[in-house]
């Protein structure tokens, strides 16, 4: 497995000293210090029943850590970026329970992979397929995937234990008729993640190859993996076995994402401002100003952003928000970006970001949209973390919140949003 470069090894000792800072990680005394934002990210459980809670410093060190080693590689694609943060917290929290901490980043890199080491190992899927039917044949390989009945008697051959699972209720509720089963090695999302890429690739020449053929292309076919609830219209339903135990897992997935409640309070809290029923008047408007209508656009990328299966095409309709307002005229657009999206975060309306913090947000703003870019120009489509789109989302709300309370201050046009973040960045860099 890799090892980490100089580069990264000076980040995680500089984090790892930092981290174990007495007063970031500080014991509960009351259910008052439970009360904070994001309070499961912040508990490091201990032995005995014992509790730390991270400070917002403290996990920022930990980030440090842990996005250093997953962009080293140092696991050689195996690990995700959530399997290495789960191993380096957990870590963390077995030596503090200890009264230890790692000598340096190699001593912590060694006590994670023994962790990580033991989730990693080669796991066969068998997954609906939908749009296809064998006629006069068993079994159709697909380099590595293959499809299949959907049945019991495949997973007997392979040897799988299955007695604990009702595989022939779980085919009844899938109304799976075909299976497209392969083998990928990882740790289960790692694994997971891979025989997706691996089984969309084939159902995508599966796709081509019809489209050559018949007279209508691709349009009379609906091919497809039931993975999702969204691709299995209902419930997904799904099987996976390691190769060690060669004992079947049950995967079953709902609706993905929770519920927004709405209440009485939350629904004063979101028009004290004025912004929301603002930004409602811009929607139901027939004249709207250049930058009502930028707005306009905006949301509704943002809408669709977040209904998005995909991470890498979540991440470019959110920043497809931002070059609403920042790309208009195609010069040095990550600059332009940058600039502005951290310009309107500090010195917007509300202010979202301290402004001790600009060339901080400027530098994440441009690493984000590196991938943007990477994604549409160099099609790459596995280098965008959950964490990424997650902290996307939110900067792009921040900023768009922000837009609309300009709209509301009478503002009309993006270049006048454009000139002042232009001349705020300006200011920023005069004054470093």
């Amino acid at each position: 497995m890799a090892e980490l470069s100089k580069k990264a090894v000076r980040t995680v000792n500089w984090a790892l000293d930092r981290f174990y800072n007495a007063k970031d990680l500080k014991a509960p005394k009351s259910i008052e210090d439970f009360r904070v934002p994001n309070v499961l990210a912040r508990e490091l459980p201990l032995k005995e029943n014992r509790v730390l809670l991270m400070s917002d410093v403290a996990l920022e060190h930990l980030r440090r850590m842990v996005s250093a080693i997953h962009e080293a590689d140092a696991f050689d694609g195996l690990a995700n970026y959530s399997d290495v943060y789960s191993a380096c917290k957990g870590v963390l929290a077995e030596l503090i329970s200890n009264g230890q901490r790692p000598d340096d980043a190699n001593e912590l890199l060694a006590l994670m992979r023994t962790r990580i080491s033991s989730a990693i190992d080669e796991r066969t899927f068998a997954v609906p397929i939908v749009g296809v039917v064998l006629k006069g044949i068993d079994c159709v390989d697909l380099g590595m995937v293959q499809i299949v009945p959907a049945s019991v008697d495949y997973l007997d051959a392979a040897g799988v234990n299955h007695t604990h699972a009702d595989v022939e209720n779980t085919i009844k509720r899938t109304r799976a008729r075909y299976w497209l089963v392969g083998t990928t090695k990882g740790t289960p999302d790692v694994a997971e993640d891979k025989f997706r890429s691996q089984a969309e690739l084939a159902v995508g020449m599966l796709a081509i190859t019809a489209a050559a053929m018949y007279e209508d292309g691709a349009e009379a076919f609906r091919l497809g993996l039931a993975m999702s609830p969204e691709e299995a219209h209902g419930v997904a339903g799904w099987f996976s076995w390691s190769g060690q135990s060669k004992s079947l897992t049950s995967h079953f997935k709902a609706p993905h994402g929770q519920e927004l409640e709405l209440s009485a309070e939350l629904l004063q809290r979101v028009r004290e401002s004025g912004v929301f029923d603002k930004a409602l008047s811009i929607f139901e408007s027939t004249r709207r100003s250049p930058l009502e209508e930028a707005i306009a656009k905006a949301v509704y990328w943002y809408a669709d952003a977040q209904r998005e299966q995909v991470p890498v095409m979540k991440l470019v309709k959110y920043w497809s928000c931002s070059e609403t307002f920042f790309s208009a005229d195609n010069k040095d657009v990550a600059r332009a970006l940058s600039a502005g999206v951290a310009a309107v975060l500090v010195f917007g309306h509300f202010r979202f970001v301290p402004e001790g913090e600009y060339a901080k947000i400027k530098q994440r703003v441009t690493k984000l949209y590196d991938h943007r870019s990477r994604a549409l120009h160099g099609a790459s489509h596995h280098h965008v973390s959950s964490r990424e789109t997650a902290d996307l989302s939110q900067c792009t709300a921040w900023m768009l919140l922000n837009m609309i309370s300009f709209a509301e201050q009478g503002y009309t046009r993006v270049e006048q949003v454009k000139e002042q973040c232009e001349r705020l960045d300006r200011l920023m860099k005069a004054n470093k």
